[in-house]
């Protein structure tokens, strides 16, 4: 029983499956963002708006907004980046072990029933992979004992 370490070398190994994690992971993301930064943003500007128009000319307030929109706009692009790091990272956990679950499943079907299933530690979906590894050593008795 060799237990030979599994490095990950692609993180996309079941793209569609992969990408749709990503999305609902970016999607929550940002709507819990906008939220956020709607019920924050405009009103918290609606009162600095009122307060610091009195010590600031129009022009110079205006240029201020803008500054801090614009830094809103570069935070949420990387906010954007590290929830698609995350999603990758995260599907890759999931999607990795149904893909070696497959190509396992594949090697039982063509009668190979020599080789164990094994994950890399943090992987998830660790109670199924066992759970085949026993299914297929009773398949594996069952068929020397009728031998």
């Amino acid at each position: 029983m060799d237990r030979t370490r599994f490095r990950r070398t692609r993180y996309f190994v079941r793209g569609k499956f992969q990408m749709r994690y990503i999305g609902l992971i970016l999607a929550v993301a940002l709507l819990s963002a906008l939220i956020s930064g709607y019920t924050i943003y405009f009103n918290s500007w609606a009162f600095l708006g009122h307060s610091l128009a009195r010590v600031y000319p129009q022009g110079q307030l205006l240029q201020i907004f803008r500054s801090v929109n614009i830094k809103l706009v570069i935070n949420m692009f990387f906010v954007a980046l590290l929830c698609t790091g995350v999603g990758i990272y995260a599907s890759h956990r999931i999607a990795g072990p149904i893909q070696r679950m497959v190509n396992f499943i594949d090697g039982i079907a063509g009668g190979d029933y020599s080789k164990r299933l094994y994950l890399r530690k943090g992987d998830e979906l660790a109670d199924l992979a066992e759970a085949l590894n026993r299914l297929v050593d009773k398949l594996y008795k069952e068929k020397k004992s009728r031998q």
